[in-house]
């Protein structure tokens, strides 16, 4: 692995291409001139070809390179860095996706002034598992800037222990639980340099990029001037969140500015802030009603993660019914208007777990050989808890009918279709269904649906 980032670094190839604005986001720059991929750039405005910066290089799960890029451009005029993000996604798979890395990186490396010992991978959900693998395993990447997901491990991380890490998780995010124990646990104090959690489920501000930037960009060599200017960007950020009635996020902000900048600067203001946020009435109501819906949330998790195993294990039917109540009440949380916001964040916590937590059981589960019987169960939990898994109700509809349980088989079929399901064809090739195939009830169930059948 080692050597294949050793020949990432120094293998490029160059083509011409259009003049490139500093200053100024460019959405869509042609990677190669015979491929339909791209990239968006942002070059500082202080950009000399004759000099080198740190680079930001941008894989996002959904290929928003264009958008991510303008998101992250505070951060890299304040810290005159390079943003180049992917506009196309990563593939599913480790090796194809490293390589995807490699292409953009080698045909971005000698055609910027990029410093070589400042590149700074960011990874957005799961493309931030590709990434942060591809940050641990190379010594050539100084800095990981993890969104919405992320996989770290110790022994990974020996393998690059220059490495600094960023993380920012959403509070709606489905690796919420995860992200959270990597940032306050698992003794990883070393490398993880910021732990942001943010409003939302989706991309964060700019401000929390800007602040991810600079966790890991702050170093001895970064003039005391300048740590300054970071400095009191994050100050404004903070006491921008604060304004717009964010309380518990601009607290949890400005608090983790003390360990950053208390070694450098005079952090009078931070102290301040701190200090009129924590005494401010909202703020100790929501801190108040968000303790108490946190440690429901934690037991509840916890059960989940017990029932799970166990009933998977002992592909315990009986207790599908209880998975089904939970879910019914997390999402009256989600969807009722009388919820709290806490509250419904912490339902949309809760089933994004779940139906993580439910797919990686059934991977596992999948890859073991199991018994028909935890196979089925594994596969109607999915169905339960993703109601929108076709794919679950698919192999619940074959599973049921090789275990001669036509009822169910034809139940779970119209209930795909209610999903929308319409891929016709298909319906007359799901493994081991031959026999209902050919039958009136499966036939006459597609076509209240479909319209057409192929049999009646």
């Amino acid at each position: 692995m080692r050597k294949f980032y050793f020949l990432l670094f120094i293998t490029s190839i160059t083509f011409g291409q259009s003049a490139i604005t500093p200053g100024m986001v460019h959405p869509k720059v042609k990677q190669d001139p015979t491929s339909d991929k791209s990239y968006a750039i942002y070059l500082p405005r202080d950009y000399d070809a004759q000099s080198t910066y740190p680079v930001v290089f941008v894989f996002d799960e959904k290929g928003r390179g264009d958008l991510i890029t303008q998101q992250f451009s505070i951060g890299a005029a304040l810290t005159s860095s390079i943003v180049i993000g992917a506009n196309y996604e990563l593939d599913s798979t480790i090796k194809p996706a490293l390589k995807q890395m490699e292409e953009l990186i080698n045909r971005s490396y000698d055609q910027y002034a990029i410093d070589r010992d400042k590149i700074i991978l960011a990874g957005f959900g799961d493309a931030s598992l590709v990434t942060s693998t591809s940050a641990q395993l190379s010594n050539s990447t100084y800095g990981l800037i993890a969104v919405g997901d992320a996989f770290l491990d110790k022994k990974l991380l020996s393998k690059n222990p220059k490495l600094k890490v960023s993380i920012l998780s959403p509070d709606e995010g489905k690796q919420f639980y995860k992200l959270r124990a990597y940032g306050t646990g698992y003794s990883l104090d070393k490398f993880i340099k910021g732990y942001h959690v943010y409003d939302g489920g989706d991309l964060p501000e700019s401000g929390y990029l800007a602040t991810a930037l600079t966790d890991i960009l702050i170093d001895e060599d970064v003039e005391k001037e300048r740590v300054q200017q970071f400095y009191d960007t994050d100050m404004a950020f903070a006491d921008l969140l604060y304004k717009k009635q964010k309380h518990v996020y601009a607290y949890n902000f400005v608090t983790a500015l003390k360990t950053k900048y208390k070694k450098i600067l005079d952090i009078d203001s931070q102290k301040e802030l701190a200090k009129e946020i924590r005494f401010n009435k909202a703020f100790r109501a929501k801190r108040d009603r968000s303790t108490v819906i946190t440690y429901g949330e934690g037991l509840l998790a916890e059960d989940f993660k017990y029932y799970l195993a166990e009933d998977t294990q002992k592909a315990f039917f009986d207790n599908l019914g209880w998975w089904s109540y939970q879910m019914d009440e997390l999402d009256v949380k989600i969807d009722s208007t009388a919820s709290s916001k806490q509250e419904r964040k912490a339902a949309i916590r809760l089933k994004g777990f779940v139906q993580n937590s439910v797919e990686q059981q059934y991977e596992i589960v999948k890859a073991q050989n199991s018994t028909p019987e935890k196979l089925l169960f594994v596969n109607i939990l999915r169905t339960l808890v993703s109601p929108s898994n076709q794919d679950a109700f698919i192999q619940v509809i074959g599973l049921s009918a090789r275990e001669g349980d036509i009822n169910a088989s034809l139940f779970y079929l119209e209930e795909l279709l209610k999903s929308g399901y319409t891929d016709y064809d298909n319906l007359y090739a799901i493994p081991y269904t031959t026999a209902l195939r050919i039958g009136p009830e499966w036939n006459e169930i597609i076509k209240d649906y479909l319209g057409k059948s192929k049999y009646y």
